[in-house]
């Protein structure tokens, strides 16, 4: 069963609502954050708590039952420190639940991301480590005391002279104005950040019962939790002294170990690269023998001398080929003299680019095609491993069966002490029992329990939650004929054509509005691209148009309902860009604070990409692309991080290798 499937709950209260007001489910995995800590204190005193603990193995078997439904595991069970199967250490284990609850609730661990995140990003806000103390020629002598808080950044980064190419007024360092923070700023935001990621860890360490053996668990877990550790020591370190060199490579690091998915594909790229090295050893071989080839045939020509000296440069000028950067002009000069001097170039290209890069292409993808297939086998081996433990401590006499009172208690548990899994009303433990119970006998086997990791994943929701504010409050309007016809006047094709329609007619207008412009004439002087707005033509259709969306958005509100509305991807963006649109144009045409109309033409631009919906509402091909697109976006994040990963470390190390070398030789050719 997919975990979007929805069922209908039936409540055992006459009106509908749930039991209590604490059982109401929440898709953070948990109510609001002050009921969460009010639940937290007077949940170990309870009687229900202590009633459920009492069938034994359930609190270790919820443990496993966590780690079987997020899919992972960073260290086995033992690895763990098990609050439930110490009853002498209370203070400890209360220590140990607290922590652990404290660190899986969804608002902390979006606070440690934007932590992470944050420190990341400093890097391009803060003044780069190689010009804070320069010893550039430009740098000494200056006794400007205003340019201290940046060191020696703002001084050289804003010098301009000429350029080596004879251009004058050039920057020497462009920056693009990206130094927003001063040096002392950047150590304030650096020392919160790491601050916050270390009492994250703090928090994570009190999970394991403050037990270093535990904390740094032999395999992944000790890999991981060391790595932070030393990770944060570093950057500390750097701050307080003062050499942040290093600090941009750690920010990365630390980064990456936060990042679950990331950590994934990286390992998979690593665990690719040594079945990627037969194929890459044979376009090495052909890239060597063309070398060696082409250094012997040119010999004594401008070709030879232009890119085949010696078999290192000929290597270096035929990799090049491969990534099309000089092909064909580095041929040319064999060309010229004689056409028979291309049979060289296109059969090595043919070779290698056409043929060999394609091989790697197709390589690459069967192998990341196997990684995920192996990928997904391990994830459900780990389930049903970690499930058949749990069921072997809820059935210490192997018979085969587990009570209604176990699986409730467990579910208990799972609702007190496991945040990432979300909360179960009374009547939903009674339909997840009831899926568990495929024969109907009260008892659970283990047939049936390996199925309580998927059943636990599914969106179970009461059909009233999609009642629209009409059928919800206003029955008697919502039983009339002439809302009945609006209602399928809405959900029709026919309004979606109609907006369709709408939205082609903007884009229209917006391109006429534009012309001018997009064309390259002149438009000193007119009032659309000034400062400054006018009442025209063009703004008063603008204002039709956001009328018009407005309109579209508060029907399909009252009719769909809320929650059912913003269900749809497309909803939530047309809503995202309506709103965006009408606060703006309310801001910049009807107040007096306000005289630019540059930002309402950006927006209006981000309204015409609500055309993309045509993807998918148009023929096959197109609504293909659009769905595939979809749905490769989140799957190619993880693979965007390592590009931006790769991109970032090259370069801080080119910035550190290089930082101030132009302005060095600059300096000492006069």
């Amino acid at each position: 069963m997919s975990n979007e499937e929805k069922v209908p709950l039936v409540s055992k209260e006459s009106d509908g609502s749930y039991i209590s007001p604490e059982e109401k489910p929440n898709s953070l995995g948990g109510s609001s954050f002050r009921a969460s800590m009010h639940r937290l204190l007077e949940s170990f005193s309870t009687t229900e708590r202590q009633h459920a603990l009492k069938e034994l193995g359930v609190g270790p078997a919820a443990s496993m039952i966590k780690d079987a439904v997020l899919g992972y595991q960073d260290a086995p069970y033992e690895g763990f420190y098990d609050p439930y199967a110490n009853p002498d250490s209370v203070v400890r284990n209360m220590v140990s639940i607290v922590c652990g609850r404290f660190i899986a609730y969804y608002w902390i661990k979006r606070l440690l991301l934007a932590a992470n995140w944050a420190l990341f990003i400093l890097s391009f806000l803060e003044p780069p480590h190689w010009c804070r103390d320069s010893d550039l020629v430009i740098a000494k002598g200056n006794l400007n005391d205003d340019l201290s808080e940046y060191g020696d950044c703002q001084l050289i980064l804003g010098a301009i002279g000429t350029a080596a190419d004879g251009d004058e007024n050039q920057d020497y360092y462009p920056s693009s104005n990206s130094m927003l923070l001063s040096v002392s700023q950047s150590k304030r935001v650096e020392l919160i950040c790491i601050f916050a990621i270390a009492f994250f860890n703090f928090l994570k360490m009190g999970d394991d019962g403050f037990s270093p053996r535990l904390y740094f668990y032999p395999g992944f877990k000790r890999w991981m939790h060391g790595s932070q550790f030393v990770i944060l020591v570093c950057l500390f370190a750097g701050n307080v002294v003062g050499n942040t060199i290093f600090n941009p490579f750690f920010r990365m690091m630390i980064l990456g170990t936060h990042l679950r998915n990331f950590q994934r594909e990286f390992w998979i790229m690593l665990k690719m690269i040594p079945k990627m090295g037969y194929i890459l050893t044979i376009l090495a071989i052909v890239v060597i023998f063309y070398a060696w080839f082409g250094v012997v045939i040119f010999h004594g020509t401008e070709q030879g001398a232009s890119g085949f000296q010696n078999l290192i440069e000929a290597i270096w000028t035929l990799w090049i080929c491969i990534t099309t950067a000089n092909y064909p002009d580095v041929m040319m000069p064999s060309y010229n003299e004689n056409r028979v001097a291309a049979l060289y170039f296109v059969s090595f290209m043919t070779i290698s680019f056409f043929y060999l890069m394609n091989l790697v292409l197709a390589v690459t993808v069967n192998l990341y095609d196997d990684s995920i297939a192996e990928r997904k086998r391990n994830r459900k081996d780990l389930s049903r491993n970690l499930l058949e433990k749990a069921y072997a401590m809820l059935d210490p006499e192997n018979n085969d069966a587990v009570s209604r009172e176990t699986i409730m208690a467990v579910m208990f548990i799972l609702n007190q002490d496991v945040p990432e899994i979300r909360r179960l009303s009374r009547d939903e433990k009674g339909i997840v029992f009831a899926f568990l119970d495929k024969d109907g006998s009260s008892d659970i086997s283990l047939v049936e329990f390996l199925d309580f990791s998927k059943i636990l994943l599914l969106k179970l929701t009461k059909e009233s939650d999609y009642k629209s504010f009409v059928e919800r409050h206003l029955p008697q309007v919502n039983e009339t004929n002439w809302y009945q016809g609006l209602v399928k006047f809405i959900r029709s094709k026919t309004f979606e054509y109609f907006i369709d329609a709408v939205l082609v007619l903007n884009a229209v207008v917006v391109a006429f509005q534009d012309y001018p412009i997009l064309s390259g004439q002149d438009v000193v002087g007119n009032p659309h691209f000034e400062d400054g707005h006018v009442d025209t033509v063009w703004e008063l259709m603008e204002t039709i148009f956001t009328v018009v969306y407005v309109l579209e958005a508060a029907l399909k509100i009252l009719i769909e309902g809320w929650k059912r509305y913003t269900e749809s991807m497309r909803n939530l963006f047309d809503f995202g860009v309506t709103v965006l649109v009408l606060l703006v144009t309310v801001y910049v045409y009807y107040s007096n604070g306000y005289s630019s109309t540059r930002i309402i033409q950006l927006v209006i631009m981000v309204r015409v990409l609500r055309l993309g919906r045509l993807f998918f509402v148009s023929q096959a091909p197109f609504q293909m692309f659009g769905t595939i697109t979809l749905d490769i976006l989140p799957a190619a994040t993880s693979v965007f991080m390592i590009l931006l990963f790769i991109g970032y470390f090259y370069a801080w190390v080119g910035m550190s290798l290089y930082g101030g070398s132009y302005f060095f030789l600059f300096a000492f050719s006069k």
